[in-house]
């Protein structure tokens, strides 16, 4: 995989995906004020995210693991815009529109919390192609307090993860993995966005570790 990057066009694209990291994706749910990094974001000015003041890390790095031989064996195999990728069998889907661009958002069967607005499920937004058609740089996420890293990811001509173990956005008390991948399509050099809120743990980090190598740009 291609590593070279260019710095100076990230400053301004880290302002824009910051929003996206810091807002929420869906029509159905929004991100979580919690996991603003830090003043800086409010500002969305090139100038504060190339120096951001008193950023503080967002909850504990979360790395990928190795997949599980056989743990996808049962998954339903979907699609959004010819990305194919792979979810738990008994997770549902609908069309959504959110700051990304449409896409589709899969939620668990599970709820893991209920107040008068409905009911919260672990869920997965994919979004092909993304808005701005921009791959992040790691380096300028980390200095926002983001724990990012490239990956590799069978088709991709670039791929980036940004995970954290951290509280929900909108469950209170209810921790979480929230994370979002980049991924540029080597054949079509369309960039999509995988993001959502998995459980913690074990259970999020094997849900993690088996979904990110299904990707198929």
């Amino acid at each position: 995989m291609r590593h070279t990057h260019e710095k100076a066009r990230s400053i301004v694209l880290t302002a824009g995906l910051v929003v996206g990291l810091t807002t929420g994706a869906t029509t159905a749910a929004v991100a979580a004020p919690s996991q603003v990094a830090c003043s800086a974001v409010a500002a969305h000015a090139p100038s504060h995210v190339a120096d951001p003041p008193g950023c503080d890390p967002v909850g504990i790095p979360i790395k990928l693991g190795e997949p599980t031989d056989g743990a996808t064996d049962t998954w339903q195999s979907t699609e959004t815009d010819g990305v194919g990728y792979k979810l738990p069998a008994d997770w549902t889907g609908r069309a959504v529109v959110g700051d990304g661009g449409p896409g589709h958002e899969w939620e668990s069967p599970e709820t893991i919390y209920s107040d008068e607005f409905g009911d919260l499920h672990w869920r997965v937004l994919m979004q092909s192609p993304f808005y701005d058609q921009e791959m992040p740089d790691p380096e300028v996420l980390n200095e926002l307090g983001y724990y990012a890293s490239y990956i590799d990811v069978d088709g991709a001509s670039e791929a980036v993860l940004t995970a954290a173990q951290t509280g929900h956005w909108g469950a209170p008390g209810v921790e979480t993995i929230d994370f979002q991948v980049f991924v540029q399509s080597e054949e079509t050099g369309v960039v999509s966005r995988f993001m959502g809120e998995l459980p913690p743990g074990d259970e999020g980090q094997f849900l993690l570790d088996n979904f990110v190598p299904t990707i198929e740009p």
